[in-house]
């Protein structure tokens, strides 16, 4: 049995997955892991990552390495996104990562990002070789991959990031009613501008990474969180926007009575449902499918797949 993890460093959240691959080329997850830093935080204004964002990445980072190497000699693919991508001091985190974990980054472009994404979203979906829109909100952007079936076609990126989004429009909770319609504004013009890039009217929409994944769970109140019960689940527009008018009534500690709401996205979320929603909207969809793999499934699928 061959081991390798992927670190995927994403502008919210870090991830880390560790696959198994027998002598048949199967692939079995052994563990996962994830925590969410922020890392992005203040992109729009400042341009560069923050010093105590970079320093809780590293200490996830330093967790993250040391659960590899209890699985013995692990290599470890690590990917950086949308806040790295963008930061005047990428190379300064860069080299931080190296010196403490001694880890390398790659920092890929968005649209690698998008045919990972696709990749991984596909690795346990099954093909029906329909036309189909998948979508992955980020902290910092967020990537529409069209495709028939597994079969990649064209992708649009954007800078709907549920932190980026949250820092520009959203200051109050419960919402501001005027605040909530600039955002949906701004939203609905990017969305267009997709939709029109794209040329194209998905028959299937799935949603992939944290603020898909965290509605579907408090749609089905699943707590502790357990991600067979998530992935390849349906999520109707009706329902998400009863979830919405909901989660809009309400300060961030009362949101944090929900258990399935996890801790450190009770103020995004704002940001991420409305992008979900609007997305469903705009490309004539009333349900949505639910993706628990994407990114960092991506990332191992492609380097386990060079080294057979």
């Amino acid at each position: 049995m061959k081991k390798a993890a992927s670190i995927d460093i994403g502008s919210n959240t870090l991830r880390l997955l560790i696959l198994e691959t027998n002598a048949a080329g199967e692939f079995r997850e052994v563990d996962t892991d994830r925590a969410i830093t922020r890392l992005g935080e203040g992109m729009d204004t400042q341009k560069r990552l923050l010093e105590h964002r970079i320093r809780a990445a590293l200490d996830v980072l330093v967790r993250f390495r040391d659960k590899c190497r209890s699985y013995g000699d692990v290599p470890i693919y690590v990917v950086a996104t949308s806040a790295v991508r963008e930061a005047s001091n990428r190379e300064e985190f860069i080299k931080r990562v190296l010196e403490k974990t001694g880890m390398v980054v790659e920092v890929i472009p968005w649209e690698e990002e998008a045919r990972l994404t696709l990749k991984g979203v596909f690795w346990k979906i099954p093909d029906a070789g329909k036309a189909t829109l998948t979508f992955d909100i980020g902290g910092g952007s967020t990537e529409f991959i069209l495709s028939k079936g597994r079969e990649f076609v064209a992708s649009a990126g954007t800078l709907l990031g549920v932190v980026r989004l949250t820092e520009k429009f959203i200051t109050r909770h419960p919402v501001d009613a005027e605040e909530y319609e600039k955002l949906e504004k701004h939203i609905h013009l990017e969305l267009q501008a997709v939709k029109s890039a794209l040329l194209s009217q998905p028959e299937v929409l799935i949603g992939t990474a944290g603020t898909v994944t965290t509605v579907a769970a408090l749609d089905k109140n699943i707590f502790p969180y357990d991600p067979l019960m998530i992935h390849n689940t349906a999520l109707k527009l009706e329902r998400i926007q009863v979830l919405f008018n909901d989660l809009k009534k309400k300060t961030l500690e009362e949101r944090l009575r929900y258990k399935a709401l996890e801790r450190g996205r009770e103020d995004v979320i704002i940001a991420g449902m409305a992008v979900i929603l609007e997305t469903m909207r705009i490309f004539g969809c009333e349900s949505l499918t639910v993706s628990e793999y994407s990114l960092r499934e991506g990332i191992l699928l492609k380097a386990l797949n060079a080294v057979k």
